[in-house]
């Protein structure tokens, strides 16, 4: 499928010249000057800089919210409607409010991908919190653990398979958020590459940017599919042994 869409593609950008068509030639040549080079420095390491932090602020986060609001459900109903109010809020919609508080700073672009990735894993981690068996709290109730040994030591590995599946929706959201980011007051990132090589009209350049996005997304996703794969070997084991029953 990928080699008949490049085929299409070199194709039609022989028979009908476009600027906004280059040939697959010249996306290639601007995508391996994004990956070598002084490029690789001002455009994709300070993007994946801020995203790794910012996803991995939501993964704490979200993760130890989403675990204590599944284990004390008591507090559902106190914390549900602020959590549902600032969930349906556009994390784009609070760039400029992000820019007033934080400036064009690398901690505005974190906070936004932060905010914006933090909810599909607060869910996720409440669901599977909820989900697990309740002889396993009782049990590590009886032999003495703590409120938090129980959420830590019982809930949280119990819950991995729940909360990968929020990450993996997070994931999506944060590249989204670091994108559009740095679309605004930005001097570095890819964001702010493509955006750049847009108005200047380097037509390569921004296919070789979108590109880019794509390959990491995959990239990444494949990362965590594979640590998922090694912490949560029991889910699947176990899983399969109750499909057999």
């Amino acid at each position: 499928m990928v080699a008949v869409l490049l085929t299409v593609w070199e194709t039609a950008a022989i028979v009908w010249p476009a600027p906004y068509l280059p040939r697959l030639e010249l996306v290639a040549q601007s995508f391996l000057r994004l990956i070598h080079g002084d490029l690789l420095k001002t455009a994709v390491a300070p993007s994946l800089y801020r995203f790794a932090i910012g996803l991995g602020i939501a993964i704490a986060v979200g993760s130890i919210t989403g675990l204590v609001l599944g284990y004390f459900r008591e507090l559902t109903p106190w914390v549900r409607p602020l959590l549902e109010f600032l969930r349906f809020i556009p994390p784009v919609a609070i760039l400029p409010a992000s820019l007033i508080l934080f400036g064009p700073t690398d901690a505005m672009r974190i906070f936004i991908i932060a905010f914006g990735s933090v909810f599909p894993i607060i869910l996720a981690a409440m669901d599977g919190a909820r989900r697990v068996e309740p002889l396993l709290i009782d049990v590590a109730r009886v032999n003495g653990l703590t409120a938090r040994q129980r959420i830590f030591e019982v809930l949280l590995p119990a819950s991995l398979p729940s909360i990968f599946a929020g990450i993996r929706i997070a994931l999506s959201i944060g590249l989204v958020m670091m994108v559009i980011s740095e679309l605004l007051a930005a001097d570095n990132g890819l964001g702010f590459f493509i955006l750049r090589s847009q108005r200047l009209f380097r037509t390569a350049d921004v296919y070789a940017g979108v590109i880019l996005l794509g390959a990491l997304g995959f990239l990444l996703t494949i990362g965590l599919l594979s640590l998922e794969r090694k912490l949560v070997a029991w889910h699947r084991g176990w899983r399969g042994a109750a499909d057999n029953h």
